[in-house]
């Protein structure tokens, strides 16, 4: 894993923010005013606000567990060399993936450089953090409670003809709501392999 993924994460939340969050904007308490918030806290170089909408090291371990699943997936059930290290090394990943946030946070730009060996299709689909590439299509489902919700977006790559299904899931905290997963990535990898040979 390495800086790149962030970049991928932060694409897709703020794909996700333009489409989600100003759609809910005037609903204050909705799970997606957490996107409004975050664009904000990035906006604002604010890293104590995005540690409230976002739980870090909860996120960063569910896309490192959705990347090893999806390469040994690819790998008819084994794992490569280079995921085989990502996994030896996840403790030293999701620290350097955190500093890499709170830096380009507090820097105000999210441009985060490659330095830790991954697959070509996972790089280029975290070209979209900059939110060239993808487009929000809608929210397929929505379900909240008290205390947790779960929201299921549609994006659309460019050049793809499917849209896939991106599950944010959030957690009602003291602050507000918190992002604490976002599923269904290997799919968006698979979709933007596809554009790719085109």
């Amino acid at each position: 894993m390495n800086k790149k993924t962030v970049q991928i994460l932060l694409g897709t939340l703020v794909v996700l923010l333009i489409g989600g969050g100003a759609y809910f904007y005037f609903q204050n308490e909705a799970p997606e005013m957490t996107f409004i918030k975050l664009k904000r806290s990035i906006d604002n170089k604010d890293l104590e606000t995005f540690n409230q909408c976002v739980d870090a090291d909860q996120v960063i371990n569910s896309v490192i567990d959705q990347y090893i699943a999806y390469m040994t997936t690819k790998n008819n059930g084994e794992l490569d060399i280079a995921t085989g290290l990502i996994a030896f090394m996840r403790p030293s990943i999701i620290e350097m993936v955190k500093q890499e946030v709170k830096n380009s946070i507090e820097q105000g730009k999210i441009n985060i450089p490659t330095e830790m060996s991954i697959s070509a299709e996972v790089l280029g689909l975290m070209t979209l953090a900059n939110g060239d590439g993808a487009n929000f299509k809608g929210t397929k489902d929505r379900k909240v409670s008290e205390n947790q919700a779960e929201i299921t977006f549609e994006v659309l790559l460019d050049g793809a003809t499917e849209t896939n299904d991106v599950l944010v899931k959030f957690r009602k905290t003291p602050n507000g709501w918190q992002i604490y997963d976002v599923l269904n990535l290997g799919p968006l990898v698979d979709t933007y392999v596809k554009t790719q040979q085109q």
